[in-house]
């Protein structure tokens, strides 16, 4: 069963391209290391160390690195993203999410105390993609 909130990381090497793709779920990208470009379109938006995007539900992008880079992903189904933006959004990033993603590659995602960390993770989404 998919969780309404998964969590990954990945990384890529200098260089390295991911084929356009659309996203069925949304997305809160963080960057750990390293420098990226998102193509959107005709749109290219660079993001660097500590950086982090909103991607909303069906969002057509690419990834491009510009040097090694490690990413980490929050991703949400539409269960959970009823009041999170539905256009593209830069935000900062929370001093207490990269913690959490640290904690969260140690245990087990279908515990009980990673889904109150997921939960955490929600709030925060709500609170950096708030529209001012």
């Amino acid at each position: 069963m998919s969780l309404p909130i998964e969590y990954n990381r990945f990384s890529l090497l200098a260089s390295e391209k991911t084929k356009r793709q659309r996203q069925h779920k949304a997305q809160l990208l963080l960057i750990r290391n390293g420098e990226l470009n998102i193509r959107l379109g005709k749109t290219l938006l660079k993001l660097n160390q500590s950086q982090s995007i909103w991607l909303p539900h069906d969002c057509l992008y690419a990834i491009e690195s510009i040097t090694a880079t490690q990413i980490d992903v929050l991703t949400f189904s539409a269960r959970v993203t009823a009041s999170l933006p539905t256009t593209l959004h830069q935000c900062p990033t929370s001093p207490l999410l990269p913690v959490i993603f640290d904690e969260l590659m140690t245990m087990d995602k279908t515990s009980s105390t990673a889904q109150h960390l997921f939960q955490v993770c929600l709030d925060q989404a709500h609170k950096l993609t708030e529209h001012k």
